[in-house]
């Protein structure tokens, strides 16, 4: 299992690799499974049918449990259980891989947020290839947590502790033109219902062309449009962070260049003018991504600059990104994870700072389990208001866990 799938690189409720940043500058997802193929980045899974159920259990300590302001945190430790089943089917043409999961906690001090189902998030992803120069993308999933900074992927925000659900569909093709040129069209649609009646609608759309020239450049146009909705009752909830409930919309032309610095090192960028609900934004569009892969591990260096929505808040939110992904193997079966971020997030009635960053270790005895322990660190301050009062929100969250799977292959 070891080869085909490889160890995990996120734990469930944090964000931890450059590549599911730089995605949620076009989707809003969620966090990925703890066991992932990636269908969509074109990885090999099994062929043929293949099950694989898999559970794991643990103790977790959250030094703020509410996500309350400085001074007024509160820290319990409680049990989690996480069962999860994941499936896939692979032929030459085709791949569709399913996951489901879910989190049981038992608190020993707030017995009130004890849960059967804390969270739950399920995806099904699907690759079809129709012809040789053809590729067609599905991703359809659901979500639903009490803990709703889990899907704030792109900023790391953290929100106050109430339920949240989201729903999302994210279908893409790409067509080679000749061996050369590629063309690429995406389109994310997510509904965010919370606190009850609050909802929120995204529509983002996503389309390139990359051109290669020469042995080691890319270049083309690309194009991000998104147009965000709000509705229900804002009253009374918002008093957190305010609201603005009007619709968003925002359209960025960008130029795209990537060069390869040798096989194992790659630059990624498109960058080009944003202009939201028709004036140009002092911020450009932006994607900048540095991959460099090293003995044993892989480095990661991502910059973004985008708009998106922010649970716990409504109005398009400009955020700029910036994540470092270190993943290392310093011995056998041992994987280090090590992403430390930083996100600036600014819309019509807050304007925040939030440093993150995930330190996780997991060692594979054999294909059946894994021993990991993970520490999530987050500190955030900003202003919030007219009168532009100071709010900080800072939390530690560890986590000590075995994972159990049983992998099985139908044919």
């Amino acid at each position: 299992m070891r080869d085909e799938w490889g160890i995990v690189r996120a734990w469930l409720c944090v964000l931890v690799l450059a590549p599911t940043v730089a995605s949620a500058q076009l989707t809003q997802g969620i966090p990925r499974s703890p066991i992932d193929p990636a269908v969509a980045a074109g990885e090999q899974v099994p062929e043929d049918l293949y099950i694989m159920p898999w559970i794991a259990t643990g103790v977790v300590y959250d030094d703020n449990v509410f996500f309350s302001t400085s001074g007024r945190r509160q820290d319990d430790v409680f049990l989690r259980v996480s069962p999860g089943l994941q499936a896939s089917y692979q032929s030459a043409p085709f791949t569709v891989v399913g996951n489901y999961r879910f989190d049981s906690e038992v608190y020993n001090k707030f017995t009130e947020l004890n849960a059967a189902q804390q969270r739950q998030f399920g995806t099904v992803d699907m690759r079809w290839r129709p012809s040789t120069s053809t590729i067609v993308t599905n991703q359809v999933g659901y979500a639903q947590t009490n803990t709703p900074f889990e899907l704030n992927v792109l900023t790391a925000f953290q929100a106050a502790r109430f339920r949240s659900e989201r729903y999302f569909v994210n279908p893409g093709a790409e067509y080679r033109l000749d061996p050369r040129t590629t063309l690429n069209g995406q389109y994310a649609y997510s509904k965010d219902i919370f606190a009850g009646s609050v909802e929120t609608n995204a529509h983002i759309f996503n389309l390139r062309a990359d051109h290669r020239i020469g042995a080691h450049d890319t270049i083309g146009p690309a194009y991000v449009g998104r147009y965000f909705t709000f509705s229900g009752d804002f009253t009374g909830f918002f008093g957190f962070l305010g609201a603005n409930a009007s619709n968003f919309e925002s359209h960025a032309l960008m130029a795209s260049w990537s060069h390869e610095f040798s096989a194992d090192t790659r630059l990624d960028m498109r960058v080009g003018p944003r202009l939201s609900n028709g004036e140009l934004d002092d911020r450009p569009e932006a994607l900048v991504g540095l991959r460099r892969r090293i003995p044993n591990g892989e480095v990661n260096l991502t910059y973004i600059s985008a708009v998106t929505t922010i649970i716990g808040t409504v109005g398009g939110t400009r955020t700029e990104t910036l994540l470092l992904g270190l993943t290392y193997e310093p011995v056998k079966h041992l994987l280090v994870t090590v992403s430390p971020l930083v996100s600036w997030s600014k819309n019509a009635t807050f304007d925040v700072t939030t440093y993150a960053g995930t330190l996780e270790a997991a060692y594979q005895f054999n294909k059946y389990v894994t021993a990991k322990g993970s520490a999530y660190f987050s500190y955030q301050e900003g202003t919030f208001g007219e009168a532009a009062n100071l709010f900080v929100v800072n939390r530690n969250v560890y986590w000590l866990r075995l994972e159990f799977t049983y992998p099985s292959r139908w044919q």
